[in-house]
């Protein structure tokens, strides 16, 4: 699923070289819910984004379903990453003047997606399934947070990708949305790997089944985790999306 091989990405500051990783060597299967965690300059969000191909890295190689992403043009490393990742983030990045429908078909279009039906019939699929059908004609801006988050989620979900990267998603929520935003990421986990970045640590620890922890930009801890069984939590989102068509061509 994902691969990385000796990566290590540094940063230049004038005359000063800093440390983002360094010799990260890694395997991600192909479901669960991984947790990345450590401190405010770990390298964290480095890491996430070289596996997302966002940050050329200095050294080392990473593969995305078997197709290296590293030293590529940005043309080839996008279409990598179109067809295989959908991205959660803190700040939603909506378009506020648009529908949640439009925002959510936005990225299907995106991928070149033309049929006008296709698109509906997945869009719809992902609203109901993230409980924002009902919202489907209320523009980005009128919404809360915790809906606002609830369609970055579904438009994440609706190109079907195999790999779900989440970066703070509850980071501007309130704890009861910020459960069912995890509820529905939990659920996510279950067909797919989703990569996980939060600083709300006990609530990610009760989620997730395997936690790195980075230190200085190395690793310094990988371990499969056992969820506690303290906090009770309920999974009522069921999404299957194994009945869409996987997209290979753009």
């Amino acid at each position: 699923m994902i691969r990385l091989e000796n990566v290590s990405k540094y940063y230049n500051d004038g005359n000063k070289t800093s440390i983002g990783i360094s010799n990260i060597n890694l395997r991600f299967n192909e479901k669960g819910l991984i947790l990345i965690k450590g401190e405010s300059g770990s390298g964290k969000t480095t890491l996430l984004n070289a596996i997302g191909g966002l940050d050329k890295v200095n050294s080392g190689k990473i593969y995305i379903n078997g197709k290296k992403i590293t030293h590529k043009r940005a043309y080839t490393v996008d279409k990598i990453r179109n067809l295989n990742m959908g991205y959660i983030f803190q700040d939603y990045k909506l378009l506020e003047n648009m529908s949640v429908y439009d925002n959510v078909a936005l990225s299907l279009k995106m991928m070149g997606i033309k049929n006008k039906k296709e698109i509906q019939k997945r869009v719809n699929y992902v609203l109901e399934a993230v409980k924002m059908y009902r919202y489907r004609n209320r523009p980005a801006k009128m919404l809360s947070g915790g809906e606002k988050q609830r369609v970055a989620i579904a438009r994440a979900l609706v190109k079907n990708p195999s790999i779900v990267i989440a970066d703070e998603p509850t980071g501007n929520l309130d704890s009861k949305n910020s459960l069912q935003v995890m509820n529905i990421i939990k659920a996510i986990s279950k067909e797919k790997l989703v990569i996980l970045v939060t600083h709300e640590v006990d609530l990610a620890n009760f989620y997730a089944s395997r936690i790195i922890e980075l230190q200085d930009g190395k690793i310094v801890k990988d371990y499969e985790n056992e969820p506690k069984e303290s906090l009770e939590y309920r999974l009522d989102n069921k999404l299957y999306l194994k009945d869409f068509e996987n997209i290979n061509n753009i």
